[in-house]
C-alpha cells in the first residue's frame, strides 16, 4: 500500500497545532515533509520533526518564491505527490493593538501571511501537479472569525478572510479532486496565542463554558484533522473543535439565577 505524503507548514515548536496534526498523521502512516521559519526556530522545530522521521526540513517564509520552489523541486525530484497540505501559518505584528488602531500595512501583512499564503502555496503545488486526486488542504481558523473576541483584535477579520478562501478554493478545486477545509479549535496555549491580550482569561472562560469542562487538546485537534483529511465527502467546511464551548453563553457568577 502506498505511503501517503503530507506537507506541513507552520510547526513552530512542540506546542504548535500543526505539530499535533503532523504527529497524528505520522502515527497513521503518513510521510511528513515539513518547513521551518528560520534558524532561530530550528531547534524548536526539530524537537518535533525528529520524532516524525523528517529527513529534510525546508526553510520557508511566506513571500520567498525561491524557498517555495525548492520544496516543489524536492517533491518532483523524489517523485512525491501530496495527499494533504497542512497550512498552519498565522502572524499579526499588531495583535495587541485595538482594531481601530491597526495600520493598513500591518493588516495587509497579516492577510498575506495568515490567509493568502494558503492560496499561493496551493497554486504552486497544483501548477506542478503535486496534489493527488482525493487530497485535502487543511488550515486553522478560530471562532473570532465571526464573533468579536476580546484581545483577538485584528486576527478576527483575517481569519474571516481565511475561511472565505477555504470556501472559494473548495469550489474551484473540487473538480480536480482536491478538497479544502479548516479546523476551528477553541483556545489552545500556543506561542502565537501567548501574544493575545488576556488569553489566560479566555482559556478559563472557554473551559467553564464547555459542557465537558475542558478545552480541546492537541490530540483532539490532530484526530479531527485526520478524520477531515481522510473523509472524501468533507469539502469547504470549518469544523469546531472546542469541546462544545461555542454552543453555550457563559453567565458571570454574580448573575446566575
Amino acid at each position: 500500500m502506498r505511503k501517503k505524503n503530507a506537507l506541513v507548514i507552520g510547526i513552530a515548536n512542540k506546542d504548535s497545532i500543526s505539530a499535533g496534526i503532523a504527529s497524528e498523521l505520522y502515527s497513521n502512516g503518513y510521510n511528513i515533509i515539513a518547513t521551518c521559519l528560520n534558524e532561530k526556530a530550528l531547534p524548536h522545530v526539530t524537537e518535533v520533526t525528529n520524532r516524525l522521521g523528517v529527513q529534510t526540513l525546508f526553510p520557508f517564509q511566506v513571500g520567498n518564491e525561491k524557498q517555495l520552489q525548492d520544496i516543489v523541486f524536492y517533491l518532483r525530484e523524489k517523485g512525491l505527490r501530496l495527499d494533504t497540505f497542512v497550512h498552519g501559518i498565522a502572524f499579526a505584528s499588531e495583535i495587541k493593538k485595538d482594531l481601530h488602531n491597526v495600520t493598513w500595512e500591518s493588516f495587509k501583512e497579516s492577510i498575506r501571511i495568515s490567509a493568502f499564503s494558503m492560496v499561493e502555496i496551493a497554486a504552486a503545488l497544483i501548477k506542478a501537479d503535486l496534489m493527488n486526486p482525493g487530497s485535502c488542504i487543511i488550515t486553522l481558523s478560530y471562532i473570532g472569525s465571526h464573533l468579536a473576541v476580546e484581545g483577538y483584535n485584528m486576527m478576527g477579520p483575517v481569519k474571516n478572510i481565511l475561511e472565505s478562501l477555504v470556501r472559494g478554493l473548495a469550489s474551484e478545486l473540487g473538480g480536480k479532486g482536491i478538497r479544502v477545509n479548516a479546523l476551528s479549535p477553541g483556545p489552545v496555549l500556543t506561542r502565537a496565542a501567548s501574544g493575545i491580550k488576556g488569553f489566560s482569561g479566555l482559556l478559563e472562560t472557554s473551559k467553564t463554558a464547555s459542557p465537558l469542562d475542558r478545552t480541546a487538546t492537541m490530540e483532539d485537534i490532530g484526530k479531527m484533522a485526520y478524520e477531515v483529511i481522510g473523509n472524501p465527502s468533507i469539502n469547504g467546511s470549518v469544523y469546531l473543535v472546542d469541546c462544545g464551548s461555542s454552543v453555550i453563553l457563559p453567565v458571570p457568577m454574580d448573575q446566575e439565577p
